[in-house]
């Protein structure tokens, strides 16, 4: 598992961030920062395995140009693949609507060509809803989870 974890971070598209490796069950986790080149999100699906959060809209308004409700942070995809909201068939999912989370907090995994990449929180909140559905196929930037900052 080594030697193909090498290889894969010698192939990346840009620079190495972060690589996990977990022995039980194989799962490789790998994040990189890729150029700013002008590539589409379907064209980059190794984009780097983080949420992307909008801030706040106006108190005035109810809803932010996103569509997302108020106050909330919208956690969306950030590449195409299989969402799963648990580690394995039949665990428990790693969040449900009302969990208290923390930054930096797993929150779901996406499969994309045969990599799980982390989904985390990146604040501190209370999760209020879950849009995607476990083992479907979600779209780049399409919403995942709502969650609640705390404070």
């Amino acid at each position: 598992m080594r030697t193909q974890t090498r290889l894969l971070a010698g192939e990346l598209p840009g620079t190495l961030r972060r690589i996990t490796l977990r022995a039980g069950s194989i799962s490789v986790d790998v994040e990189w920062e890729t150029a700013p080149a002008a590539q589409s999100p379907a064209q980059a699906p190794a984009a780097p395995a983080a949420v992307t959060a909008h801030a706040p809209a106006p108190a005035s308004a109810t809803q932010q140009s996103d569509g997302t409700p108020d106050g909330l942070v919208r956690v969306t995809a950030p590449l195409v693949g299989t969402y799963y909201q648990a580690p394995a068939p039949g665990a428990e999912p790693f969040v449900k609507v009302g969990d208290t989370v923390e930054a930096g907090q797993q929150l779901a995994v996406i499969e994309a060509m045969k990599l799980l990449n982390s989904i985390t929180a990146e604040v501190k909140g209370t999760v209020h809803a879950i849009h995607a559905v476990d083992g479907e196929v979600v779209e780049y930037a399409q919403p995942l989870i709502d969650l609640r900052p705390a404070g």
